[in-house]
């Protein structure tokens, strides 16, 4: 029988500069703390990624690209369920 496998995703809000397109993405909360407020809509995107350590090869992958994957079994709440490789 084949374990499964369970990790976690993980979330992040990353702030894009619009108008500055060498300007690094930054983190929603270390932009705050720079700036002291909220990004300026007219200025900045924020955008929300879902990532997490892929077992099989520690990579970090977004969570779309699990569905790709032969050991994928679903997804479930703040989790991706995908069959243990055997070795």
């Amino acid at each position: 029988m084949r374990e499964v496998r369970r990790t976690k995703i993980r979330r992040l809000s990353v702030v894009v500069d619009l108008q500055d397109f060498l300007a690094p993405p930054i983190i929603l909360e270390d932009f705050m703390k720079l700036q002291g407020s909220n990004p300026d809509p007219e200025r900045y995107r924020v955008i929300d990624l879902e990532v997490l350590v892929c077992p099989e090869d520690s990579n970090v992958v977004l969570t779309s690209e699990c569905a790709k994957c032969p050991r994928f079994i679903r997804r479930y709440r703040d989790e991706i369920h995908c069959v243990e490789t055997l070795t």
